[in-house]
C-alpha cells in the first residue's frame, strides 16, 4: 500500500503543525556558556517530537519494514504497542526531513529500519540497502535517540561519531526519598535551595538530564544514577523556561565514560526535554 503524501517537515523551524515546528537544528555555541575545552567539536542536533494525534490512520505494513511488523505483532499491551508506533514514526519522520534537508531523495518510511543493537539502543538501517547504496551511506553517518512520555515522543539525531542521548519527562511532583535515593548530595543541595514553584520543575530536568546522559553512553538505568552528577541552571522566574538552557554533567570515573558531556534542558509546556551529547 502506498503512503498518503506526507507536508514536509521544516528543519528550519517554519511550517507544520506544531509537533512539527519543533524540529531544530541548534548551533549549540557550547565554549561560550562554559561547557567544553578548546578545541572540542560542536555536535549538530537535530530533533522533533510528535504526538499521538500525528501518528497517521495507515495500517502498519505502509511505513513499517518487516522485521518492524514482526517486532510490532509482539507487543500485546496498547500502551505499549502505541509508544512504540509513536516512537518509530517521529524518529523516521526526523530522518526523512534531514535526509531531504541535506539535499537527497526522500526516501519512504518502510525503506527505513529502526532495529534494536545488542545493548537495546536504537539503531538506522535502510530495507534492502543493496539497491539503494547512497540511502544505505547516509543512515550510517547518523546515531539516534528515541523517548517517550506520555502521549509524545522526542527523538534527536546526531551525526554517528557523537554520543547522543535525548529524553521527556512530564513534570510531575518527586518525594525526598526520591531525591535522596537517586540524586548526588550536590544535587540534593540544588533541590534544597529551590523556591517551591521550582522544585518539581527542577527535579524532573535533573533526573531527565541524567536519563539523557546514561542513553548517550548507551548505559541506560542499568548503572547507579548517582554516577552522573547534573548541574541544571534554574529559570530566573516562573516555573521553567521555553528556551535551552546549559547542563553541566559530569561523569563519575566508574563509568570509564568521558567525564563531562553537552547537555542542554527546556521546559514545552507540561514537560521537560533534555539533550546529552559527546564525542564517541
Amino acid at each position: 500500500m502506498a503512503l498518503t503524501p506526507l507536508a514536509p517537515l521544516s528543519l528550519n523551524g517554519r511550517g507544520g503543525s506544531r509537533a512539527e515546528r519543533q524540529v531544530w537544528t541548534p548551533p549549540l555555541p557550547l565554549r561560550e556558556r562554559g561547557q567544553g575545552g578548546e578545541g572540542q567539536a560542536q555536535p549538530m542536533l537535530n530533533w522533533l517530537i510528535q504526538s499521538t494525534t500525528d501518528l497517521p490512520a495507515l495500517p502498519a505494513e505502509a511505513w513499517l519494514s518487516p522485521p518492524e511488523q514482526a517486532r510490532l505483532a509482539t507487543l500485546q499491551v496498547a500502551k505499549r504497542r502505541r509508544e512504540w508506533l509513536l516512537g518509530r514514526w517521529t524518529a523516521k519522520r526526523l530522518v526523512q526531513a534531514h535526509l531531504v534537508a541535506a539535499g537527497l531523495r526522500e526516501p519512504a518510511l518502510a525503506a527505513l529500519e529502526i532495529t534494536p543493537a545488542p545493548d537495546g539502543s536504537p539503531q538506522l538501517g535502510a530495507v534492502a540497502q543493496a539497491d539503494d547504496p547512497v540511502l544505505g551511506a547516509a543512515l550510517r553517518t547518523l546515531r539516534l535517540t528515541i523517548s517517550h512520555s506520555g502521549e509524545r515522543a522526542f527523538c534527536a539525531l546526531a551525526p554517528a561519531q557523537t554520543l547522543i542521548g535525548a529524553d521527556i519527562e512530564n513534570v510531575a511532583p518527586h518525594s525526598a526519598a526520591f531525591v535522596g535515593d537517586y540524586f548526588t548530595p550536590d544535587e540534593q543541595a540544588l533541590v534544597a535551595a529551590a523556591p517551591p514553584v521550582l522544585r518539581d520543575t527542577l527535579v524532573t530536568a535533573l533526573w531527565s538530564a541524567k536519563e539523557a546522559v546514561l542513553k548517550a553512553l548507551r548505559l541506560g538505568l542499568t548503572v547507579d544514577t548517582r554516577l552522573v552528577e547534573c548541574r541544571v541552571s534554574p529559570p530566573a522566574t516562573g516555573d521553567g523556561s521555553e528556551h535551552w538552557m546549559p547542563v553541566l554533567a559530569r561523569c563519575n570515573p566508574a563509568l570509564a565514560a568521558p567525564t563531562s558531556m553537552y547537555c542542554w534542558w527546556r521546559r514545552l509546556d507540561t514537560a521537560v526535554l533534555t539533550l546529552a551529547a559527546a564525542p564517541a
